[in-house]
């Protein structure tokens, strides 16, 4: 958690594991207290109102599953975290099923912690985004977004980013792939700037000739071609105190290149067809999904204007690269996708989620959202089920390169295949240990035993 102050609560009958738990919290950087029996325990949830329970399975005056069903019908949006010396399977089942954030088996040493608390931060920070997609859908501005969404350190950085270039006149580079979120992007360096209160205008450059790309962008004079009965403004005009996004411009010809470049640097040109040079004040946003750089080496991209552009460059990470922004994602476009189907709160299963994490997205954020249109449309009420989502892991990019150790099962010692595969799970579940061992249907104790190996 990015601010405020994290606070958790130990309830534990042992004093020794209480005070070395405090202990360590405090080198984390929270507030603790401590509680030595289940009844302390309900007190101090609602004198100390904690955002973190570290609970022990066996207390004194009751059962620590019952504890957490307390907890969690009256303070939901505290994260559980079991504690026990005896990690047995059902006792595991249980308290997972009931909504503990993880396990952790007695003995377990500060870097164990250290890592749970990371976990437990990272799914704090998700519910409070959450929550706050939820009162804007319900307030008189939802529908749009006025930043990058997502929980991630690169999400935090991007949006950190648009704030400081925002406000330059200068042009920006936004390299991604195909459905990463570049013109989302492109909007909010144009509304987060002075020019908000222009006009934004984007043009695709993918799939137009030479004439009709230099028409969109110059305009043209009446009679200058045959057709041209009227004489047109250019989207240079249109954008006039305000914003150009041009999206796919390595696919521009470099013919129109060079006149890109000359109405950049000088912020004049000429209609096709015309013999007066017109002057407009407008800022450009480029965006592609092709390496610039080697376009230039290739001769397909004037080198003078990739300089010119390459003044602010932004890259915008694929969505297998942000995992842990899925859950946050897939919130807020089930809410928007909610209110244009009607249909009244839709939800995810856990499984559902879990499968949506496993998923290597070659289509980004924008296939994200097209799944779960189509899922909506398929669910019974809109409560999305793992079958519901139909995505094809098989033929997916990235599913064969994926493969990992399973490929060399006849070569490797099985050992090390297992722990192979086990690193890959967490790796694919953004680092959450829980929603790994969930994948692998195993037990988070199990999990972390084959993490230690």
């Amino acid at each position: 958690m990015e601010t405020g102050e994290k606070r958790a609560l130990v309830i534990d009958d042992d004093e020794g594991v209480r005070a070395g738990l405090l202990a360590l919290l405090d080198l984390e950087g929270w507030k603790a207290e401590g509680a030595g029996t289940a009844k302390e325990g309900y007190q101090k949830l609602h004198s100390f109102s904690p955002d973190l329970v570290l609970l022990d399975v066996h207390l004194p005056d009751g059962s620590g599953v019952d504890v957490l069903e307390q907890v969690k019908s009256h303070f939901e949006s505290i994260a559980v975290v079991m504690i026990s010396g005896a990690g047995d399977l059902k006792t595991v089942v249980t308290t997972m099923s009931r909504g503990a954030e993880t396990f952790l088996q007695k003995p377990f040493d500060g870097n164990t912690l250290k890592l749970t608390l990371e976990q437990v931060e990272r799914g704090l920070e998700t519910k409070r985004e959450i929550a706050a997609l939820r009162r804007q859908a319900d307030g008189p501005d939802s529908g749009g977004e006025n930043r990058f969404i997502g929980v991630s350190a690169v999400a935090s950085e991007l949006n950190a980013l648009v704030e400081r270039v925002a406000p330059a006149p200068s042009p920006v580079l936004l390299e991604g792939e195909s459905g990463a979120g570049k013109g989302l992007i492109a909007r909010l360096i144009h509304e987060k700037s002075p020019r908000s209160k222009g006009p934004m205008v984007e043009l695709n450059c993918a799939g137009l000739s030479r004439e009709l790309l230099e028409s969109e962008l110059f305009g043209h004079e009446k009679g200058s071609f045959t057709g041209a009965t009227t004489t047109k403004p250019g989207l240079f005009e249109l954008a006039s105190k305000g914003t150009i996004f041009l999206d796919e411009i390595g696919e521009m010809e470099v013919s129109i290149q060079a006149r890109l470049l000359k109405a950049l640097e000088d912020k004049r040109f000429r209609r096709v067809g015309g013999v007066r040079d017109l002057s407009v004040d407008f800022r450009l946003v480029a965006a592609t999904n092709r390496d610039l750089a080697a376009a230039v080496e290739n001769g397909e991209f004037r080198r003078d204007l990739y300089y010119r552009l390459n003044v602010v460059r932004i890259r915008i990470p694929p969505l297998r690269e942000r995992l842990e922004d899925i859950p946050l994602l897939a919130n807020y476009f089930l809410l928007s996708l909610g209110r244009q189907l009607g249909i009244r709160e839709p939800s995810l299963s856990d499984r559902a989620l879990a499968a949506l994490g496993t998923y290597p997205w070659p289509g980004n954020v924008r296939e994200l959202r097209n799944v779960l249109e189509r899922a909506l449309l398929v669910a019974p009420k809109g409560q999305i089920r793992t079958e519901d989502l139909q995505i094809d892991r098989a033929t997916a990019p990235s599913a064969r390169s994926d493969a990992g150790p399973l490929a060399e099962w006849d070569v490797r010692p099985l050992e090390e295949v297992v722990s192979d595969y086990v690193a890959r799970a967490v790796e694919a579940a953004g680092g959450n240990r829980r929603k790994a061992a969930r994948l692998l249907g195993i037990s988070p104790s199990t999990l972390y035993s084959k993490l230690d190996k």
